[in-house]
């Protein structure tokens, strides 16, 4: 699977989403306290598949206990309406609470909760280890979490700047803007790329996929949760899919 499908699809992926009608920077995107709530009890409401996706995951040695911790970490994801430079546009799109949750023998894992039919907060992916949290706990007061997954990079969002989490660089929005701009304005849906068909190969459906150590989706998942449900799957195949292929190359 080519970088450059994978920059398309994630960026395909993020303009499906429909924003959830927390505090501070997170009620700007619409979502609030009793929406983190409702994502939780979600999760906390798969518990005995978060058990087998450990138990089957890679390196397994014997049976575990599993703890979802009680946070909700609200999750952006690069816009596309940004990236096209729309007036008023957000640098991130809401995509989805982070949920960690942690096993006895010390192993993490992260639940992706999104807004399912009828506005019922349902866990769409179970991804390897706790990267989600690790980065909100850096979060100054305030700021949003965003992801540029396309290469796997995590920025706080606040008072019109966007600084790196990794190495604390940072820049204006609009320079951001100019940034992404140059790496993904031509890759757009709708663009000569995406008629072209470099993008294509891609399942909308298809089972969503877990991150990092390549442990099983949840079993018996339906795969037909409305456009945010769709949302979860594309960035995981993609998005989730590079960083899986990173972390492997890089080890």
């Amino acid at each position: 699977m080519s970088r450059r499908v994978l920059v398309l699809a994630v960026l395909t992926g993020a303009a499906l989403l429909m924003t959830a009608p927390v505090s501070g920077a997170a009620q700007a995107a619409g979502i609030s306290s009793a929406d983190a709530v409702a994502a939780h009890d979600a999760a906390a409401g798969v518990q005995d598949v978060l058990a087998r996706f450990f138990a089957q995951a890679p390196g397994a040695q014997s049976p575990v206990s599993v703890r979802i911790e009680p946070d909700a970490f609200p999750v952006y994801e690069l816009s596309p309406d940004f990236v096209a430079g729309k007036p008023d546009a957000a640098p991130g799109e809401f995509a989805y609470f982070a949920i960690p949750a942690r096993a006895s023998d010390g192993r993490t894992a992260t639940l992706w909760s999104v807004r399912g039919e009828n506005d019922a907060w349902q866990v769409g992916n179970i991804a390897s280890g706790d990267v989600e949290s690790a980065y909100a706990r850096k979060l100054p007061s305030g700021a949003q979490l965003l992801h540029e997954s396309q290469i796997d990079a995590w920025y706080a969002v606040r008072d019109g700047r966007v600084t790196s989490l990794s190495d604390g660089k940072a820049a204006t929005v609009a320079d951001y803007r100019r940034t992404v701009e140059a790496r993904y304005a031509d890759k757009l849906p709708g663009s000569r790329y995406d008629r072209d068909g470099d993008a294509g190969g891609y399942d909308a459906t298809s089972q969503v996929m877990p991150r990092g150590d390549g442990g099983p989706a949840p079993a018996g998942h339906d795969t037909g949760w409305v456009p945010l449900l769709i949302l979860v799957g594309v960035l995981a195949v993609s998005g989730a899919g590079y960083v899986f292929h990173l972390r492997r190359h890089a080890a």
